[in-house]
């Protein structure tokens, strides 16, 4: 699926305030833009301003979309349209499986790549955007990721006790962490196949 169609998907399912609607052709344009910009040029040479041009528009109508540049980047990274949701196999090992091929995919991604240091740095210089950013996966991502490793502890797959908050952190975090330290060729079925065997089955003998 191509970014423009992942943007029409995204704003199809979002519902908007009140008032007069957004022109989504505008928003598909900037956010394409914001993702061409990110690889060509990186997060800190990334201006408003060359989205604007790239994008055929103006910067008032991005910032009356996205407040700020790092709001504006972090959608274009990290769309959250239906296809991002891990589907209930039934199997929780397949399910995890998923979870950690997808976030391997996610990170591998030349504009996440791109992306995730610059916001990394605006996160610890300002906690309160880190929460609002991670509001737009609250639900729709990792609030039902979290949801389906909460059920398998009533299916008998999960020993109770564990915290599903946790297994994402896990996920997530160990996808980016290999990528940071080897980088986007060295995640193949062998990394996931490791990892998936460590989270299911621990580590001790």
């Amino acid at each position: 699926m191509s970014l423009t169609a992942q943007r029409q998907t995204h704003h199809r399912a979002v519902p908007r305030a009140p008032g007069r609607p957004r022109d989504r052709r505008i928003d598909d344009a900037v956010l394409e833009a914001t993702a061409e910009l990110l690889q060509e040029v990186g997060y800190a040479r990334l201006s408003i301003a060359a989205v604007a041009a790239r994008a055929g528009t103006h910067k008032p109508a991005i910032y009356r979309r996205w407040p700020s540049k790092a709001q504006l980047v972090h959608e274009a990274a990290f769309p959250t349209e239906d296809s991002t949701l891990i589907p209930d196999t039934g199997n929780l090992r397949d399910d995890v499986e998923s979870m950690v091929r997808g976030a391997a995919e996610l990170f591998a991604r030349p504009v996440v790549r791109a992306a995730v240091p610059g916001l990394i740095a605006e996160f610890a210089s300002d906690p309160d955007l880190h929460a609002r950013l991670l509001e737009r996966f609250s639900e729709r991502v990792w609030g039902a990721m979290r949801d389906r490793v909460a059920s398998s502890t009533e299916r008998g797959e999960l020993r109770p006790g564990v915290d599903p908050s946790v297994v994402l952190d896990l996920v997530g975090g160990g996808a980016l962490m290999a990528l940071l330290t080897r980088g986007p060729g060295d995640l193949g079925e062998a990394w996931v196949e490791s990892t998936v065997s460590i989270l299911m089955e621990g580590i001790a003998p």
